[in-house]
């Protein structure tokens, strides 16, 4: 079953507001009230258009004449996201080794969205212009009472691969209101790159940053992370708090944590509850009514594909179905393009099997009766998950005929699919459940136990895939002195 907390509050959770708001010249009203606009970034073989449903207000495109003051319109937490669209081989197609989105927040709202990047901190004369949004709070339940958000984003289209770039965003008349200048790598088209792993962050701000400082430590160019960042996904200050943790170094204000040093991907989760403040923190490939709800990308020797199973766990619906036609075709196409990226990994929420406490709720079965047979019918070969606040690993398995029943162990590992929740930055921890056969692996944490969280990290290269977990030590060495709880194949 679900956590009490999230029971209590069911009744409670707020509609995804529409609301009228001003039209800017550059937006219009939607079918349902709300506004739309359509931005085409520069350089990109796509076009972005929020979905009316977000409830997204004050739409424009970025105005350089516009009335900046350098304290209120200073650009805050930038984040680095991906865009681009979700049909593979075709233009547009996302890549993160050649684009990146932008995505800040100011105390005030103003059009200014313009990011300045470059290869050095003295030639950042590549200017790229967006979009700007206001997302009020919801007009009902948890976070009535929070502040509107004022958020800016640039799509940025046509760099190298394997290339270190810095960059501002800001804008504005006169001087403008600038950030400070930041820098991230595009990972490599081929060859060797590390994707850390996080999942349930909601309850512990302080794990969430040591999880970010290991991230840096370690060297990961691409964060995944597979939701829950924050207790009630609709209380705008939440985000603020935890994406600001891990924006600026703790130890040093003057310079950078992970937080706009490296994309971060992150599925939404139950507690982000679809929320329009969810999705304005993050950007993720894709376009329409359904857009950043589902999403893939090669990188280095993997098909990675990200999934918010909200649609799929609520049963049959317009967000389960698109969804749904969208993956078979997908993970087809992926499955017969292994010599290129011979490896298919899926990141969702909910973990399709899992010893612990949610392993036989019905949200839980609903979602793996949908997409285990998925998995099992194009040779996936890792799947990886939260939801369950623990670390467990499966054997290579199969899904039973009927979803309640165990799963099949194969005995040769590409005969099935690994299953990997790994689910402790930040949220209280879970107890593994009792041993099963198509169980490898379980490791706690909290409760006793030498650790305070779990990661992981996944190594990508040609012909070559492999993950390891850690237990995360408080007072240990960084990575080095966390234990590798895990390591497969």
């Amino acid at each position: 079953m679900r956590s009490a907390s999230l029971l209590l509050a069911v009744g409670l959770l707020p509609s995804i507001a529409c609301s009228s708001g001003k039209s800017s010249s550059a937006s219009s009203a939607g079918d349902d009230g709300g506004e739309t606009l359509t931005y085409a970034p520069k350089g990109c073989a796509y076009t972005v258009t929020p979905p009316a449903s977000r409830g997204f207000t004050d739409l424009a495109l970025d105005d350089p004449n516009a009335a900046v003051d350098p304290a209120q319109d200073a650009p805050v937490r930038v984040r680095i996201g991906l865009g681009g669209g979700t049909t593979a081989g075709q233009p547009g197609y996302a890549d993160p080794a050649t684009s990146a989105v932008f995505t800040w927040e100011t105390a005030a709202s103003t059009n200014a969205a313009q990011v300045h990047i470059g290869t050095s901190p003295s030639s950042m004369a590549d200017v790229h212009t967006g979009y700007s949004w206001t997302n009020p709070p919801p007009t009902v339940g948890i976070g009535t009472t929070e502040p509107p958000g004022y958020f800016h984003e640039v799509h940025v289209c046509g760099l190298q691969p394997g290339t270190t770039y810095f960059y501002q965003v800001g804008g504005g008349a006169g001087a403008g209101a600038w950030s400070a200048t930041q820098t991230f790598s595009t990972p490599p088209a081929t060859g060797p790159v590390l994707v850390g792993f996080s999942g349930d962050s909601r309850d512990d701000v302080t794990i969430f940053q040591l999880v970010q400082e290991r991230m840096r430590d370690a060297g990961v160019q691409l964060q995944l992370t597979s939701g829950d960042l924050v207790l009630w996904g609709m209380q705008e200050s939440l985000y603020a708090k935890w994406l600001e943790s891990s924006w600026k170094d703790p130890n040093d204000p003057s310079k950078f944590l992970t937080l706009g040093q490296m994309p971060i991907l992150s599925v939404g989760g139950n507690h982000e509850n679809q929320s329009s403040q969810y999705f304005a923190n993050w950007a993720l490939p894709g376009d329409g009514n359904w857009a950043e709800t589902y999403a893939s990308f090669d990188l280095s020797s993997a098909h990675i594909v990200l999934l918010n199973d909200e649609g799929i766990a609520a049963g049959s619906n317009d967000e389960a179905t698109t969804q749904l036609a969208w993956l078979d075709k997908d993970l087809a196409q992926a499955d017969a393009n292994r010599s290129a990226h011979p490896f298919i990994v899926i990141v969702n929420h909910r973990g399709e099997f899992s010893t612990s406490n949610h392993g036989k709720d019905g949200d839980v079965l609903q979602t793996r009766a949908q997409l285990a047979p998925m998995f099992a019918k194009y040779h996936v070969d890792l799947v990886i998950n939260g939801h369950d606040h623990n670390y467990e690993r499966t054997n290579p398995i199969v899904p039973a005929a009927n979803p309640a029943d165990a799963p099949v162990v194969q005995t040769s590992p590409s005969a099935g699919t690994t299953y990997v929740v790994c689910a402790g930055s930040g949220a209280n921890s879970y107890a593994p459940g009792s041993p099963a056969p198509w169980m490898n692996k379980t490791v706690g944490f909290g409760n006793g136990t030498p650790y305070e969280g779990v990661y992981g990290l996944l190594s990508l290269d040609k012909g070559k895939l492999s993950f390891k977990a850690y237990g995360l030590k408080v007072a240990g060495g960084g990575v080095a002195g966390d234990t590798v709880i895990d390591s497969w194949p």
